[in-house]
């Protein structure tokens, strides 16, 4: 079951790689992986051309292919004809040079803001691609060209890492590619910086002071000698799929994680839910043997070790509903699909990163030269509209789980909208439950392929195309959504696991006062300690389903009418062993008064306690508690403790004072009066910036402990079996 810890070792090495933003990034055109252009793009690491004499002495080679070609009046496409469907036309061999501006004029055609008059371009990144993206597109373009088929020079090489490493970082248009014959106009404007174009603008300067100039400023202010493109190089640089293997890495690399989260997440609704760990138990996927299965399934499980919530496997829950909920029971089966999708996605990513996507290219140990298509991005593409169904079917999981969640008629017991104050004034995730809905619609809308719109271009030679960056670009947005769904649900699940805490506090304090009462029952009646017992037990048996189904309830009309209903299953008992049947009714109506009473204070003196101090950790399993923590220590976001803490409530003065309720104290209590969006966006950030990875990774190594040790100790049993032992860890 090695193949199980795939996906969970890939998120954990792309974690580590991203960790080291003080290692530079060897271009060589054959290692470059997603997490080194992420690292470059996201943390702006370094990049060098490698040292090694074989990498230069390929590229020197091409070069002097293509020179030797053109010394014997060859004719190559885009250096001494024109372009795509103008490539009927030939040029003399003096205008080479010519050729090569003519192209990238005609490329440089994106629509952007029109410069202001200060000299920047106002709301660039409404219009523009990300600079993260621009950035790991220059490395991933300079690895291509480093692989010494397309004669472009070292020293262009050099100069394009140069800016990378400076962070003078091209402005591009975010539309306008189709990424046929590579993403020609966008990368066209990294050429256009190269060269020192007056017209073409970039990003500058530290991280926290971003500014935009003029590409020939750039250059001059960081004395960089502008680029003379040499023949082809122009072309070298532009025709290829640098942009669309940007874009689609660094999103798929945000994927990667979120899809590790939402594995963690489902943990959290398990034990919310006090759902069962049976579901995960590995015997179910080693008689279904796909490894996306088995990891997700893996996960959750190791994730759920110490749970006192989640029954264990094969344990009944005594719920109502024998099964859980799809939404939690098939997670496995649902994502484990989609764990194979994306793995695949990775690998067709790598090996684009690690290609030659030029056109023509030149074999420099032959001198050949071959005319092609491998600039056409289908394979960027592929794994994007599979990213992108991916996304919508982690949307679709969260979306159900969080429904049932707030659903009082699902939820088991925990009360409706997760509100902690009553239910009749107070409706704390109704709104979020909306918005979950609109999440999704866009997320499905999104889920659409893109890549059977394609229409034909450029005079008719560009009929296929693979729209590879239109389709990254969606799938971008759809991880956007993505992200603020984990973000809601992170914060409701950790609403529901204080409120499962609160609760069981409660009940607890809440048996021992019956407990007590039942004693009383039998003075007043004369009942022997044996018919206590067993009433002790049928009582609170009711009891507990009745606290269940009463959560729509405020509290006085909750415990009023579960102390109502006690009547009769006490009447039951009674009839069978009381001696003074004339004072049964009398002493009933007594007892199930003080009763209800005493559990309004229980049940209030609880819920003040515990919004005021309380702390779900102790219940969760390893995972969740790594996260509830990190949600409610490191992030600082507190439990919702109901219409209190809308920023303009205050509570109704009594004698000219205000009152402080429901666990807040009189002073120091104010940063909590924040909107509920407020604390998800606080978590949605943690996601978006991946400071949540710290946390999900040290997870998924747990859960990769625990299969070296299942593994281990099943090859124990193998061996000790052969030799007659048979041995079976514990």
């Amino acid at each position: 079951m090695r193949n199980a810890t795939a996906h969970a070792r890939l998120v954990i090495l792309q974690w580590e790689t991203t960790k080291k933003p003080n290692c530079a990034v060897v271009v060589d055109g054959e290692s470059l992986n997603l997490a080194k252009a992420a690292l470059v793009g996201k943390r702006r690491a370094a990049a060098a051309l490698s040292n090694d004499c074989a990498v230069k002495k390929k590229i020197d080679q091409s070069v002097e292919v293509l020179r030797a070609q053109l010394d014997r009046g060859s004719t190559i496409y885009g250096v001494n004809t024109g372009y795509g469907g103008s490539a009927d036309v030939r040029c003399e061999p003096h205008e080479v040079h010519k050729l090569q501006q003519a192209f990238l004029q005609h490329l440089n055609c994106g629509v952007l803001p029109v410069p202001s008059l200060g000299g920047g371009l106002a709301d660039a990144t409404s219009s523009s691609l990300k600079e993260e993206w621009v950035r790991a597109a220059m490395l991933i373009r300079a690895n291509s060209v480093a692989r010494g088929h397309s004669a472009v020079r070292s020293s262009t090489i050099e100069a394009l890492l140069e800016l990378l490493n400076r962070d003078i970082v091209p402005v591009i248009p975010t539309r306008g590619s189709i990424s046929a014959s590579g993403d020609l106009s966008p990368l066209s404007y990294v050429a256009g910086v190269l060269e020192g174009n007056p017209r073409i603008y970039c990003w500058t300067g530290p991280a926290d002071n971003r500014q935009i100039i003029a590409a020939s400023a750039a250059l001059q202010a960081a004395n960089i000698q502008p680029t003379v493109f040499e023949p082809k190089e122009a072309l070298g640089l532009v025709n290829g799929t640098a942009i669309s293997a940007a874009a689609a890495g660094l999103t798929l690399t945000s994927l990667h994680s979120i899809l590790s989260l939402s594995q963690l997440l489902t943990a959290m609704h398990v034990e919310a839910i006090l759902g069962t760990a049976t579901s995960f138990a590995p015997f179910i996927s080693t008689v279904r043997p796909h490894p996306g299965q088995a990891q997700v399934a893996s996960t959750i499980f190791s994730a759920l070790e110490g749970s006192k919530l989640a029954t264990g496997i094969l344990e009944s829950h005594g719920h109502t509903l024998f099964q859980d909920r799809y939404s939690l029971r098939t997670v496995p089966q649902w994502l484990g699909p989609f764990v194979e999708d994306l793995l695949l996605a990775q690998e067709q990513l790598t090996v684009e990163l690690n290609s030659t996507t030029d056109n023509p290219l030149i074999d420099p140990a032959t001198g050949d030269i071959y005319h092609g298509g491998n600039f056409q991005a289908v394979s960027v593409t592929s794994a994007m509209e599979k990213s992108r169904l991916a996304a919508q079917a982690m949307g679709r999981m969260l979306f159900s789980q969080f429904t049932e969640l707030v659903n009082p008629a699902t939820n088991r017991g925990l009360p409706p909208n997760l509100c902690a104050d009553e239910p009749s004034t107070s409706f704390t995730m109704k709104g979020v439950d909306t918005n979950m809905a609109a999440y999704m619609s866009e997320l499905s809308f999104l889920a659409n392929p893109v890549h059977n719109h394609v229409v034909c271009a450029e005079m008719g030679n560009q009929a296929l195309n693979s729209l590879a960056l239109v389709s990254a670009r969606y799938t971008d947005t759809a991880v956007d959504i993505l992200a603020i769904m984990c973000a809601c649900t992170l914060y409701g699940v950790c609403q529901a696991l204080d409120l499962r805490s609160m609760m069981r506090i409660f009940e607890g304090k809440l048996k021992e006062s019956f407990d007590k009462s039942i004693t009383v029952l039998q003075e007043w009646f004369g009942v022997s300690e044996e018919w206590g017992v067993g009433a002790r037990t049928k009582i609170w048996e009711y009891v507990k389903v009745e606290l269940d189904k009463t959560t729509t309830l405020d509290a006085r009309d909750r415990f009023r009418r579960i102390m109502t209903g006690i009547k009769a299953p006490l009447l039951e008992l009674l009839g069978e062993e009381c001696l003074n049947a004339s004072d049964i009714l009398f002493h009933i109506k007594e007892w199930t008064e003080t009763s209800t009473a005493d559990a309004v204070i229980l049940f209030e003196e609880t819920r003040r306690e515990y919004l005021a101090a309380g702390d779900a950790s102790g219940l969760l399993g390893r995972s969740s508690k790594r996260l509830y923590q990190f949600v409610r220590r490191y992030l600082n976001v507190p439990m919702h403790r109901g219409v209190i803490d809308h920023p303009t409530y205050q509570t109704p003065a009594q004698n000219g004072v205000t009152s402080i309720a429901n666990g807040a104290s009189a002073h120091g209590d104010e940063w909590r009066k924040k909107t509920i969006g407020h604390w998800i966006s606080v978590i949605h950030e943690a996601i978006k910036s991946d400071e949540i990875m710290d946390v999900v990774v040290e997870c998924l190594k747990d859960g990769l402990v625990d299969e070296e040790q299942k593994l281990d100790a099943e090859m124990r049993e193998m061996s000790n079996g052969a030799n007659g032992i048979h041995y079976r860890p514990v």
